[in-house]
């Protein structure tokens, strides 16, 4: 059914439903999105504070210069699990291996499996073993950071 002519289309009821449909579809959508993202942002904020928090707890009791074996018998025991990794830090050569401690996840890319954040432990190599990539209790502790690594990616 057409209008007459001295009526606009936009005034048919029909339309003026439809197109408020719309516009109440697209608020409703456009809120929600913007609900998701600050949640997100809020969880992600508590993950970061409670990743500082951890630092500052571990950075407490393990200074700079201890030896391997002090940083590693304190994970021993208190039943921490940790892993050898090469190379925390991308800027140093060396051929000892750094201990990660994992202390949260983060959501991970649609290409990856995990994305983990970890407790690095970076250590100065003391040279008193052979050029194959290996600890050494007598390395001492250069740094404590938080360290993000994706997992399981192909």
């Amino acid at each position: 059914m057409r209008p007459p002519p001295d009526q606009s289309a936009i005034d048919t009821p029909l339309i003026l439903f439809i197109l408020t449909l719309v516009v109440a579809s697209l608020i409703f959508f456009g809120v929600r999105y913007e609900m998701k993202v600050r949640a997100e942002a809020r969880a992600q904020t508590k993950r970061e504070i409670d990743y500082q928090t951890a630092l500052r707890s571990f950075s407490q009791i393990l200074k700079p210069g201890m030896a391997r074996k002090e940083v590693e018998a304190y994970f021993h025991a208190r039943n921490i699990d940790f892993v050898r990794t090469c190379c925390v830090s991308p800027t140093v050569r060396k051929h000892s291996l750094d201990d990660l401690v994992k202390i949260g996840k983060e959501p991970a890319p649609w290409f990856c499996r995990e994305n983990n954040a970890y407790l690095a432990f970076e250590f100065i190599d003391q040279g008193q073993h052979g050029k194959v990539l290996d600890s050494n209790d007598a390395d001492t502790l250069k740094a404590v950071s938080v360290y993000h690594r994706l997992d399981g990616c192909p």
